[in-house]
């Protein structure tokens, strides 16, 4: 079974644990899963489909679990605009409802620059912890490492039962977790970039001078 989104992680789950009476606690597994995942690597590239409110300059967030906005995209007539974020304050906020052009961050709210003349559907990108739900069905790393969101979750699920097969998940999952933050360590190296002034050939430290 593919592991795309949300759904089908809930759905992998049940099926590995053998288990459809734990349907309804597929969900509660994973976000203990999030909550350790959160706790040992670093946030993940994720996409939040979104929906405006006709007449209102607001779009709450307060679900999603944000610590750096990326981007965001407004569709209308069948084609996705790029709105520009602005810090809040810089941009001047008109009454009449209208396409915006500009967004900030207000607390747990996008806030934009006018009032939405229809209810645009919105595609917000984001830097955030792992929590996956129904509104935000998939991320970067799920896409990634499939193999290590159902570790995890498999962790508490065999936990809750108490089947011992809880002892290889988490093995699975302690080595898979080791692999990605080495990745994500050599990825860090691999962009570091050296001082253009430590490649100065012949620098003469004594008199500042290159020879």
């Amino acid at each position: 079974m593919a592991i795309a989104n949300y759904t089908d992680l809930k759905a992998s789950v049940v099926d590995w644990m053998a288990r459809s009476d734990l349907t309804g606690n597929a969900a509660d597994f994973i976000t203990l899963a999030e909550a350790r995942l959160n706790r040992l690597l670093e946030v993940v590239a994720t996409t939040a489909n979104l929906t405006g409110v006709s007449s209102s300059n607001v779009v709450s967030i307060a679900s999603l679990q944000v610590v750096d906005p990326v981007s965001l995209y407004l569709t209308a007539f069948e084609k996705e605009y790029f709105v520009p974020q602005s810090a809040l304050g810089t941009f001047y906020e008109q009454n009449t409802p209208n396409l915006p052009n500009n967004w900030a961050i207000e607390g747990s709210n996008i806030r934009f620059d006018c009032p939405l003349d229809i209810p645009y559907p919105i595609r917000f990108t984001y830097q955030g912890r792992f929590a996956l739900s129904d509104a935000v069905p998939t991320n970067e790393f799920l896409t990634n490492n499939p193999d290590l969101y159902l570790a995890a979750a498999m962790v508490w699920g065999c936990g809750y039962v108490k089947d011992q097969a809880g002892n290889t998940w988490k093995a699975m999952l302690d080595e898979f977790t080791a692999e990605v933050r080495s990745n994500n360590a050599q990825k860090k190296r691999s962009q570091l970039r050296t001082d253009p002034m430590l490649r100065r050939r012949g620098y003469n430290y004594t008199t500042d001078i290159s020879t």
